[in-house]
């Protein structure tokens, strides 16, 4: 029974995922059972498909230098906490302004938009952006056009590995808590540039399928990242067959 190997490259990453699937059954080969998953386990199902293509968005379109972004709201005791579309509105004028400052310094700019819901109740925006060279003075300075109140802004470059993986899943964990209920303050996960390159992976179909079982090695030039390895017999994202996942960072 032939299995397809789905190779992605991202950035400094490739990914690799193996798995049988139907499309190649041969005759007398069975299948694992297969029942629908339950609501959580579809719930998990989507987190889990919408952190990878976040990741190889991050991977793809973002370098070491470019930066993390946590825009917190400073409450006052006894003000209600910020409404979603309100917060809306601050990400529409921030973004603008800060398109307008890119654009005059003679850059494009690219972003990812997540808003959040901290565990007590903060509002928070998160944003990811390319820094060709901008002063973070003057992105502080459309942030206050877009919002005239006190702030906690932190920045972080993002580092030299060029695997933002933790990012990703730090991000879709808090998307997590409330998407698709009436307490998310965003119908989709994350806003994002359209300038921004989502890979397109590679299929190869594999005829022996007793490579399937080879210890994954990395490619010349990568190392695998060890806790990305994951090997399953069961999964509703596979088709009730097996699988085997796998990610490599270029070496510098």
């Amino acid at each position: 029974m032939p299995y397809v190997e789905r190779i992605t490259r991202a950035g400094k990453t490739i990914e690799v995922d193996r798995y049988f699937t139907s499309q190649y059954k041969k005759k007398g080969i069975k299948k694992g059972d297969r029942v629908k998953p339950t609501k959580e386990e579809q719930k998990k199902i989507n987190s889990k498909n919408a952190e990878r293509k976040l990741r190889l968005l991050l991977n793809e379109n973002f370098q070491d230098g470019d930066l993390h972004i946590d825009f917190g709201y400073v409450r006052k005791k006894g003000l209600e906490y910020r409404t979603r579309e309100e917060m809306r509105k601050d990400a529409d004028v921030f973004l603008r302004e800060l398109r307008k400052a890119y654009k005059g310094a003679g850059y494009v700019l690219k972003y990812i938009h997540v808003m959040e819901i901290g565990e007590k109740g903060a509002r928070h925006h998160h944003l990811v952006i390319n820094q060709p060279g901008i002063d973070t003075r003057k992105i502080q300075a459309c942030w206050k056009k877009a919002y005239e109140g006190n702030s906690k802004i932190h920045f972080s470059p993002l580092d030299t590995e060029g695997d933002y993986s933790k990012l990703a899943a730090y991000l879709i964990k808090y998307t997590d808590r409330t998407i698709g209920t009436e307490e998310a303050l965003q119908g989709k996960r994350w806003n994002r540039s359209k300038n921004l390159v989502m890979p397109e992976p590679e299929y190869r179909i594999v005829r022996n399928r007793n490579t399937y079982y080879n210890e994954p090695k990395p490619y010349k030039g990568y190392y695998i990242v060890k806790d990305s390895i994951e090997v399953g017999t069961h999964s509703p994202e596979f088709y009730g067959y097996g699988y085997l996942h796998y990610r490599m960072v270029r070496l510098d």
